[in-house]
């Protein structure tokens, strides 16, 4: 049951078109941007301040993500309560759209860094972005504060009642 809400909750994400397209942009930014500083950080070069700025920033749009999703999906999640999903399969709803936007904007940051690196082997320069592991550690951060928001506006959709979704239809 879980894997087919998981796979239910990707298509879901897919056809938001715009909100999901421009929220992978948002956290393919704040993931490069996370792991330069961390890479910063790790050499001793960056103070610690941007940092603490950066988390503070992930966290907010984490939890700005997290209400959009719940205002977005309420009418939604309360006819599926109405057609018997349990709070656990709503709660992987969330995961799999989460999920989805943090891997494909990790995968845009790893295309970048890719492309980045070609084009320094093309010239015979050695070019230099940032570590593997703040890289590692900036994906881990993002997707733990994403988990968060998500967890909050999980708790927010459960306090929809079925009936209102029969009401409104």
């Amino acid at each position: 049951m879980t894997l087919r809400v998981l796979i239910k909750s990707l298509r879901l994400a897919i056809r938001t078109g715009k909100r999901f397209l421009f929220f992978v942009g948002i956290y393919a930014i704040l993931m490069f941007w996370t792991a330069f500083t961390l890479d910063g950080l790790m050499e001793g070069t960056v103070n610690p301040l941007p940092v603490l700025v950066l988390l503070l920033a992930v966290g907010i749009v984490a939890f700005v993500y997290g209400l959009l999703i719940s205002s977005y999906r309420k009418l939604q999640v309360a006819t599926l309560r109405c057609l018997g999903w349990t709070s656990s399969d709503i709660k992987w709803l969330f995961i799999g759209e989460l999920m989805l936007v943090c891997l494909v904007a990790g995968f845009i940051v790893l295309e970048v860094i890719i492309h980045y690196f070609g084009i320094g082997a093309y010239f015979e320069q050695d070019l230099w972005i940032f570590r593997a592991e703040a890289f590692l550690i900036s994906f881990g951060v993002i997707v733990g504060m994403q988990f968060i928001g998500v967890l909050l506006a999980w708790r927010r959709m459960l306090k929809v009642r079925p009936m209102e979704a029969l009401r409104k239809a």
